[in-house]
């Protein structure tokens, strides 16, 4: 029952208090929506960092992207599109010492020999150019014994040797062919660069 002369009453949330209410919850929204992408974004694989030294095998550890569609070598001339199309894989670059023409390769397969497996480098001239010797760790030492093995078999089927790219700091400065590259036990001989990336080879791994 209703008491006379007196009305009921409910009382009112204000008007500014209902608005908060809802900024919070689109503040809330944005956030997790914020998240969705940033988790959504790192799951593709962001590219290799660039390589010091390295040494790949053209023929066998070169990226998809970087194969046309005849199984020729492809360069890019955008760097950023190469990377979209060769995730995770390690991006060099071609310039006056690479013989495909300028502009970008990846590398789906990790490097045969990389900085960590050289302690000493030395440049040397030969008659027909500059060549870097590099003294390799055990662990470099296995590693070429792997690599030559399979680069040896890679040769024999096509009935040509495999085709190598020395990188130093991101850029190709030699490709010399697997039956140019001579080795000792716990050295290798890489021929085919400029006197000044030789003697910068040597530099940078001593």
């Amino acid at each position: 029952m209703l008491c006379r002369g007196r009305a009921l009453g409910f009382k009112q949330m204000p008007a500014d208090a209902d608005t908060g209410v809802m900024r919070l919850s689109r503040l809330l929204f944005a956030a997790v929506l914020g998240t969705l992408v940033l988790a959504a974004g790192s799951s593709a694989a962001a590219p290799a960092a660039t390589p010091g030294f390295a040494l790949f095998d053209v023929h066998t550890d070169l990226a998809h992207a970087s194969h046309n569609t005849f199984g020729d070598v492809k360069i890019w001339k955008r760097k950023a599109a190469l990377a979209s199309r060769a995730h995770g894989a390690t991006l060099v670059h071609c310039g006056g010492s690479c013989t495909f023409g300028e502009g970008w390769l990846a590398f789906a397969a990790g490097p045969s020999l990389s900085t960590r497996d050289v302690v000493a480098a030395k440049a040397y001239r030969t008659k027909v150019g500059w060549s870097v010797v590099v003294t390799l760790t055990p662990h470099g030492q296995s590693s070429w014994k792997t690599f030559s093995r399979r680069a040896s078999l890679s040769g024999a089927t096509r009935g040509v040797p495999d085709a190598l790219a020395v990188v130093l700091n991101g850029d190709i400065v030699a490709q010399p062919l697997t039956d140019q590259v001579r080795h000792g036990k716990t050295s290798v001989e890489l021929p085919g660069l400029s006197r000044a990336n030789a003697l910068r080879a040597a530099k940078l791994l001593s």
